[in-house]
């Protein structure tokens, strides 16, 4: 596929992509190139798997782009098996240099067969000209072996995994980072990293032997083995393969593990059935592995489980063909699509036809607990473990200092990965389809979390508190959520609770979730700035947490209300309350859990829902008024009918009456005179608010250093919503 891009006659940030091989469900391979208003421009290649989207590459064009100049750009993918993808970028006219991205994808998500083409565009929100581009020299060249006149070929069975023959180890240069930008998140495709294999390393193996001596000539089979095999220090480096195994690295080992340079690596919590009784309808097959469903001591514990999912909370998992079936309560329910662990008669019963089909079990609890400080885990992927919620995750983390990094975890029955301890830093990770929550934090003092997708997670539908969602970071100090996607989470999106101090969380997009896209509770000094929270039921929820700073976001299209305030009757006075920082003095001097000292400022407020700006102590008679909160430089969007937002909503000391200010003049006669905010002439949704913004800017208040500081841009700029890139 091949065209000629003709870029807007102004300065914009504009991301212009053509998807191949485009699903009924939207799965597609997606060729982007990214242009920031500077002129800078990135190609990028992705992979999309319904609402997940994978990025399999990137490549920093040489030199800048001027406005009005024209960019051609190839895309071709080709190959079933092992899917070969191709793409590079280069100014009109100029001779076509060499393929700048030559990418393969084999792994079990790679869309190989057939699709439709299509093509796709997002400018940036923060933009403040028109972007209307071109599409000149339009090419197609379809592959012969899978054009319209001729069959698409059928793959072949895939076979039981192999390893390829232990080689001697090389060293192994990994490839050069390039600057992380908004759409630099996500683990590396499994099976594409290439870190350095170093001299003394253990090599594991699935056609190794645990009794030999661990090199690159005889590698041991098992990564367990490997672990008591190893002194600290060590790296162990594991071929391709998959590996049923639930591994614990004690206190003493610190650690690095990886996967081989360009091999797919996978720690899989299930295994292959083949063995099946046909009973009627049903199919049964022996089976042993029955986790319990017991949450803090109570089983299917209703204050996490919903009456109308009842076995959340059992980490029972069947796939079949790759899908995840149902469980239901008993053998006479079983139907097609469903599964019943029958723990008495120490079976599985399923209710679709096995036969001819590929079926997998969960039979482990987890696959990592790493107890060691300062262990690397990298570059492999982590799947269909059945983690009971007392063991928390599938990966566990609970020494200081641990690094995880370009690790897909995906498909697992509780918690994606639990990090109890400090200094943990969490890049370039992609969790995904966890049955409660992504990534749960406790006690984590310095936690980072960056560059990351968190998406699809709570799929067993758990009540959406007390946890439930993308990620949950509670008592914990100096937390870092960088440049993460989290969205479309059943739940919230990321949420700070019970005693977290010192937080930012940036240049981040927390879409399409069931509840809140960002949530600071029982919290203080919180920075949320440049994120995109659009489409959820709320966009920011600030709940009994003071000096909250939110800067430079887009809200909209949030369901009840863009930014809320809200207060009850807790207090961080009162010791007898769970929420505590045990770490910290009881009561603690540096949190109140009374929410005060608010400053919303720079952010753009598209239509929707009922308030854009909402503030109320519903239940302990403080006043709004006495909240100390801060509204000025934003954009909101004009209210014309009863049926639109009311700009904001101010709550007065019954607990119950609310004032609505449907103008910005309203709004500043009563509340705050030196407070400038603007508003459209038209109900807008984000994406139309390109030149409501351009016009706005001067409205925008500069950014204080801290805010600025955690954005990563310089003290005192001004602008309205989303910075681009």
């Amino acid at each position: 596929m091949k065209a000629t891009i003709g870029l807007p006659s102004a300065a914009s940030g504009l991301y212009t992509a053509f998807e191949i091989r485009r699903q009924s469900d939207d799965s597609t391979y997606r060729g982007r190139v990214e242009i920031s208003k500077t002129g800078s421009a990135v190609l990028a290649v992705s992979r999309l798997n319904k609402t997940v989207e994978v990025n399999l590459g990137r490549f920093t064009l040489p030199g800048a782009y001027a406005p009005g100049s024209d960019i051609a750009a190839e895309f071709q993918v080709t190959g079933s098996a092992t899917v070969s993808i191709k793409a590079r970028a280069y100014p009109s006219g100029a001779t076509a240099p060499a393929w700048q991205l030559a990418l393969t994808d084999s792994s079990s998500s790679r869309i190989s067969g057939a699709g439709s083409l299509a093509f796709w565009e997002y400018a940036s929100g923060s933009n403040t000209n028109a972007a209307s581009t071109t599409l000149d020299n339009l090419s197609l060249t379809q592959n012969p072996a899978t054009n319209a006149n001729t069959p698409a070929p059928v793959p072949a069975p895939t076979p039981s995994p192999t390893t390829p023959p232990a080689t001697p180890a090389q060293p192994v240069t990994p490839p050069v980072s390039t600057p992380v930008t908004s759409g630099d998140r996500g683990s590396a495709t499994v099976g594409s990293t290439r870190y350095t294999v170093p001299a003394g390393a253990i090599l594991v193996s699935p056609s190794g032997n645990d009794s030999a001596n661990g090199n690159s000539n005889a590698p041991v089979r098992t990564l367990a083995a490997a672990v008591a095999k190893a002194s600290s220090g060590s790296t162990i480096v594991l071929r391709a393969g998959v590996y049923n195994e639930s591994v614990t690295v004690p206190r003493s080992k610190t650690l690095t593990i990886q996967s081989y340079p360009g091999e797919t690596v996978w720690l899989d919590g299930s295994k292959q059935v083949a063995d099946w009784n046909t009973s009627g309808s049903r199919w049964t097959t022996p089976w042993s592995y029955f986790p319990s469903s017991q949450i803090d001591g109570i089983s299917d514990n209703p204050w996490f489980v919903d009456s109308t999912k009842p076995y959340a909370a059992r980490p029972d998992q069947v796939f079949l063909d790759g899908t995840e079936l149902t469980q239901v309560g008993s053998a006479a329910a079983v139907t097609a699509g469903t599964f019943y662990p029958d723990a008495n008669s120490g079976r599985i019963v399923l209710g679709s036809n096995p036969n001819g089909h590929s079926v997998r079990i969960s039979n482990q609890e987890q696959a990592l607990v790493v107890q060691s400080p300062n262990t690397v885990l990298q570059g492999f992927g982590v799947r269909r473990y059945g983690t009971p919620y007392l063991q928390r995750g599938a990966v566990r983390l609970s020494n200081t200092g641990i690094t995880a990094r370009n690790l897909t975890v995906e498909d697992n029955a509780m918690i994606g990965i639990n990090v109890e301890s400090d200094n943990t830093t969490l890049d370039h990770l992609t969790v995904a389809g966890s049955g409660l929550l992504g990534i749960g934090a406790n006690s984590a003092y310095g936690l980072k979390v960056q560059n990351s997708l968190v998406l699809d997670n709570n799929d067993q539908g758990f009540n959406p508190e007390p946890v439930a969602g993308g990620i949950k970071v509670t008592r914990s100090r100096g937390v870092d959520i960088s440049n993460v996607d989290t969205s479309d989470n059943d739940g919230t999106g990321i949420w700070l609770d019970e005693s977290v101090y010192d937080a930012t969380i940036v240049n981040s997009r927390s879409n399409d979730n069931t509840v809140d896209g960002i949530e600071a509770e029982l919290s203080d000094h919180v920075i949320v700035a440049n994120n995109e929270l659009n489409g959820n039921k709320m966009g920011v929820l600030i709940y009994n947490t003071a000096n909250a700073q939110i800067y430079n976001n887009d809200i909209g299209g949030n369901r009840l209300f863009g930014v809320k305030l809200a207060q009850d009757e807790r207090r961080q006075a009162d010791t007898n309350r769970t929420g505590h920082d045990r770490r910290r003095p009881l009561p603690d001097p540096t949190l109140t859990w009374i929410t005060k000292n608010v400053t919303v400022s720079n952010n753009v407020f598209g239509s929707g829902g009922l308030f854009q700006i909402y503030a109320l102590d519903g239940v302990t008679n403080i006043p709004v008024d006495n909240m100390n909160l801060v509204i000025t430089g934003n954009l909101f969007n004009q209210r014309l009918t009863g049926a639109q937002s009311t700009l904001v909503g101010w709550g007065g000391g019954d607990n119950r009456t609310v004032t609505r200010y449907d103008s910005v003049q309203a709004l500043a006669k009563a509340k705050g005179s030196r407070w400038n905010n603007v508003e459209t002439t038209a109900v807008l949704p984000i994406a139309s608010m390109i030149a409501a913004i351009k016009s706005a800017l001067g409205v925008a208040v500069g950014i204080p250093d801290d805010v600025a500081a955690a954005i990563g841009i310089k003290s005192g700029s001004k602008g309205l919503g989303v910075f681009d890139d």
